[in-house]
C-alpha cells in the first residue's frame, strides 16, 4: 500500500493542485495538520476516516514519532492513505522524516507538492526575488529539534546575497536578528513579515531588521509568519486583494453550493468556509409519479428537484404539463436535463414564484408541486387562489450532515473570529444554532431571502442583512454594504 505525502498549500482550497484533489477524492484515511484549510476535507468521500495530528508550539496533538507510527500503521493496512500537510511536505514540513519512517517499515510512499508560504508572499506584494535586487533566495527555519540558536549559522547566512526567507522564526527572531547583525547585516536592512500568507486575513509588516526584531519581541508579529530580510521587501508592490479583504465568512448552504459560494467569496479577498450542515434525503415519489401524466403544470421550487423529476418520470416523454421554475438556477438545471421551463419566476424567491403562478395558472388547472418537505406554502396558496387543483409531493427533506474537521473550523474561528455567517435557508439557520449555538458578538447574519431573514430574527434575536436577490453577486454587494466596503 502507498502513503501519499500531499501538500495542501496555504490559504484558499482553490490553490490546491489537481493531483492533490484527485488523491483526496479516493482517500480512505487522511492524516491532517492544523494549518490546512478545513474545507479541503470535503473533497473526500463520505466513508473516509480522518486523523487530526495538528501541532502548536508546546501543545502537540501528536508527537512526530507518533505521527510516523500512525502513518506506518495505516500504510500497512488496506486503502489509500493521505498525509495532508499545510504548504509543501518537504519544505520544513518534516515530510522527509515521515518518508524515511515509511521506507524503514517497507511501506511505499509518493509525494505531491504544495504551494509553500514563502512563495505565497507574492499574493500580498512580497515576491522573494527581483531582477537587480535579489539574485538568490535562501530559505531557512528558525527552529531546530532542540530549539537552540546557532549564532554561527545565522552569521554565515548574513553573508549570503539576495533574500532570506525564514520559517518558524518569530519567537527567536530577536536573537536571530542579533546574529545576522554580528554577521555583517546593518540594523537598517529592509525586512518584512507576512502572517497567514496565502489567506485573505494575511497581514504584512514592513520595516527594518532591528524594527522587525522589536515587533516580534512585542508580539506584533505572530505565528504562522514568514519573515523576509532583503531589499525586495521595499518594493512598492500592492496587489489588489478585493473589497472583502480579510473578512471571515461561514457559508451555510447545502453542498455543493456551500463550497461554490465559499470559493467565490475568496476571489474578493475573504477567507470563506463551506458549512453544508444539511444534506438531501430522498422521500417516496410514487404519488408524484402517478399524478405526473395528469398535471397541467409541474412546479419545481429548487434545482434539487430536477433530478428527482427525471427519476420519477422514468421517461421524460411522460411529462405532459408545462414546467414552472422558481428561478434561473432551476431553469438551468432543467435545461441540462433536456427540458425547457415554460415559466420562470423573477425574483428567484417564494414570493416571486407565487406571483408567477397567479399570472399563469387558470381555474381548473391541475398543478403538481415537487418540493422540499419544509418548503414555503406561498406558491401553493397562490395556485389554489386561482382555482387550481393542487397536489403536493414532498420529494426530499434536508437532514443534519456531518462536516469533517469541525474542531479545526472552531480553531480557525478562535484565532480569527467570524465576521459574518451566510444562511441559505431557515432550516440551515436552525442547523447552525443546534451545532454552534448563538452567533458571536459582532458577527453579522446574512439571509438568503426574506423567509430566511425572519427565521434569523426569531432564532438569534438580531437583525440580519437580507440579500436583495438570491445570486452570488448580490451576496457580495450585501457584504460590502454591511461592512462599508463600498
Amino acid at each position: 500500500m502507498t502513503v501519499h505525502l500531499v501538500g495542501a498549500g496555504c490559504g484558499t482550497p482553490a490553490l490546491l493542485t489537481l493531483a492533490a484533489k484527485e488523491i483526496l477524492s479516493r482517500a480512505d484515511h487522511v492524516v491532517y495538520d492544523r494549518l490546512i484549510h478545513p474545507d479541503l476535507l470535503q473533497l473526500c468521500s463520505a466513508s473516509c476516516r480522518f486523523h487530526p495530528v495538528g501541532k502548536r508550539r508546546d501543545d502537540h496533538f501528536l508527537s512526530q514519532e507518533g505521527i510516523n507510527g500512525l502513518l506506518l500503521s495505516l500504510g500497512q493496512g488496506e486503502g489509500t492513505v493521505v498525509r495532508l500537510k499545510g504548504g509543501d511536505p518537504f519544505l520544513f514540513g518534516r515530510g522527509g522524516e515521515e518518508a524515511l519512517a515509511l521506507q524503514e517499515g517497507a511501506v511505499f510512499w509518493q509525494a505531491i507538492p504544495g504551494l509553500s508560504a514563502a512563495l505565497a508572499g507574492g499574493m500580498v506584494g512580497l515576491g522573494p526575488t527581483q531582477r537587480g535586487l535579489a539574485r538568490s533566495l535562501t530559505v531557512a527555519t528558525g527552529q531546530t529539534e532542540e530549539e537552540a540558536l546557532d549564532g554561527a549559522f545565522w552569521s554565515a547566512l548574513a553573508a549570503s546575497p539576495g533574500t532570506l526567507a525564514l520559517y518558524m522564526a518569530v519567537s527567536l527572531f530577536p536573537d536571530i536578528a542579533r546574529s545576522l547583525q554580528e554577521g555583517g547585516l546593518s540594523p537598517q536592512t529592509a525586512a518584512a513579515a507576512v502572517t497567514w500568507a496565502g489567506w485573505g486575513r494575511a497581514k504584512v509588516w514592513r520595516g527594518t531588521l532591528s524594527g522587525l526584531a522589536e515587533a516580534a519581541r512585542r508580539g506584533e508579529v505572530r505565528s504562522p509568519s514568514i519573515l523576509y530580510v532583503g531589499a525586495v521587501t521595499e518594493l512598492p508592490l500592492r496587489p489588489s486583494r478585493g473589497p472583502l479583504q480579510g473578512l471571515q465568512i461561514a457559508c451555510c448552504r447545502p453542498a455543493p453550493q456551500s463550497w461554490e459560494t465559499a470559493r467565490f467569496l475568496e476571489t474578493f479577498g475573504a477567507d470563506a468556509y463551506s458549512l453544508p450542515l444539511l444534506r438531501q434525503e430522498g422521500l417516496d415519489v410514487s404519488v408524484f409519479r402517478r399524478s405526473l401524466p395528469r398535471a397541467d403544470w409541474i412546479v419545481l421550487t429548487s434545482p434539487r428537484g430536477v433530478p428527482l423529476l427525471k427519476d420519477a418520470a422514468e421517461d421524460l416523454r411522460r411529462i405532459r404539463g408545462r414546467l414552472a421554475a422558481i428561478g434561473k438556477g432551476t431553469a438551468e438545471a432543467l435545461r441540462r436535463q433536456g427540458l425547457v421551463a415554460d415559466a420562470v419566476a423573477a425574483p428567484e424567491t417564494s414570493q416571486g414564484l407565487a406571483r408567477l403562478l397567479s399570472e399563469v395558472v387558470v381555474e381548473g388547472d391541475r398543478v403538481l408541486f415537487l418540493r422540499n418537505e419544509r418548503g414555503s406554502d406561498l406558491a401553493v396558496e397562490a395556485a389554489r387562489s386561482q382555482g387550481a387543483v393542487v397536489e403536493e409531493c414532498a420529494a426530499y427533506r434536508m437532514v443534519p450532515a456531518a462536516v469533517p474537521a469541525e474542531e479545526l473550523y472552531r480553531e480557525h474561528w478562535s484565532d480569527s473570529p467570524l465576521d459574518a455567517v451566510l444562511f441559505g435557508s431557515a432550516a440551515l439557520a436552525e442547523a447552525w444554532r443546534d451545532r454552534f449555538g448563538p452567533l458571536a458578538e459582532g458577527c453579522r447574519a446574512v439571509a438568503w431571502g426574506r423567509n430566511c431573514g425572519e427565521a434569523v430574527r426569531d432564532l438569534f434575536g438580531l437583525e440580519p442583512c437580507v440579500m436583495e436577490t438570491p445570486h452570488l453577486h448580490s451576496l457580495v454587494e450585501t457584504l460590502r454594504g454591511a461592512f462599508d466596503r463600498g
